[in-house]
């Protein structure tokens, strides 16, 4: 009796938020008509089916959940989900291709194209199902500022050879102006996503007006946080629906799909990290070692950036101490 005068109460909480917090209207207006299986699923605290939603919030890399149950045009109740609750239900989720070919047969698509072989295996992959159902992709290429000139160029190169159009967008100041304003970005301190990247793309769909859906090469296998995204959802930024549609697809499987279909190849994909951004975070020495061989002008220019911070940061910390790229450069010349 107490356990079903709990849950009575729990459900009135989450018709409540329905009612008061309207933030998932705009996730709604962007399901409009679509029956999309792969989020649909039964929910663990009140037992019926709904939708998978999540929520962008500022702070935690894991985002908060929900369930939405709606009646005809309007949601009626958000089951607001906890860790364990979810776990249960991110074994429902999945991604069919049946979801991905309604998503561009109402959508106007486009597939974040940043030339590494996850986003090159979304573009094959995208491509092949566009045409299935007679339709146009644009892949988004966004030229960070601080990529290597030879990634733009493969781009450039794939999308002739798929026959898909191309946008080329950039941030409206360039990263090396920005980093002598802000410093080196870092695990903790990254200013470099939000400038370099999602707000060109922003600038760019805003510019759409029909609805549209931006797909994307986020792996769930690629990290234990990755795991725990819903791979449909409601970008606030771009203010679209947001799609990984290989996020189930395992590194083995791009890799076969991707060297299977005769596409150009590049040397760039020996590289174990992104070549559109050398901005700093999440670059490990050996990336800057590759990048020594490979680049040696974008090398130089970044060294430039670690001397005009006057020593605060550098883009390589090893054992919690700092290394700079002179110094690395000075080995690898004596290794040489």
């Amino acid at each position: 009796m107490i356990e079903s005068s709990i849950s009575k109460r729990g459900h009135q909480a989450d018709k409540n938020m329905a009612q008061k917090n309207q933030w998932w209207k705009p996730v709604k207006e962007a399901l409009a008509g679509l029956r999309l299986n792969g989020i649909r699923v039964a929910c663990p605290r009140c037992h019926q089916w709904g939708m998978v939603a999540t929520r962008w919030v500022k702070g935690p890399s894991l985002k908060p959940v929900y369930v939405l149950h709606n009646r005809g045009k309007t949601i009626k109740r958000i089951c607001k989900l906890h860790s364990e609750e979810y776990q249960t239900v991110r074994d429902q989720l999945s991604m069919p291709k049946s979801d991905v070919k309604k998503i561009i047969t109402s959508k106007r698509s486009f597939v974040l194209f940043s030339g590494g072989i996850d986003s090159l295996g979304t573009l094959m992959y995208l491509k092949e199902l566009a045409e299935e159902v007679n339709r146009d992709l644009t892949a988004v290429y966004v030229d960070t500022t601080a990529g290597l000139s030879e990634n733009k160029k493969y781009v450039r190169k794939v999308c002739r050879y798929l026959d898909v159009k191309l946008e080329i967008v950039s941030p409206k100041t360039d990263y090396f102006t920005l980093v002598k304003r802000w410093g080196i970005p870092s695990h903790g301190y990254r200013w470099c996503c939000r400038e370099l990247k999602i707000k060109p793309i922003a600038d760019f769909l805003r510019r759409i007006k029909e609805p549209k859906a931006v797909f994307d090469g986020i792996r769930a296998q690629e990290s234990n946080t990755r795991r725990q995204y819903v791979p449909i959802w409601y970008h606030p930024s771009f203010k679209c629906l947001s799609v990984s549609a290989i996020f189930y697809w395992t590194r083995d499987r791009v890799l076969s799909y991707v060297n299977g279909n005769g596409l150009p190849k590049t040397f760039l994909h020996s590289m174990s990290s992104s070549t559109e951004c050398w901005c700093g975070a999440y670059k490990s020495k050996s990336d800057f070692e590759k990048l020594y061989e490979l680049d040696r002008e974008m090398f130089n220019r970044l060294a430039d950036v670690e001397r005009e911070n006057k020593g605060r940061f550098t883009f390589i910390y090893e054992k919690g101490q700092k290394v700079p790229l002179r110094k690395l450069a000075k080995d690898l010349e004596k290794a040489s």
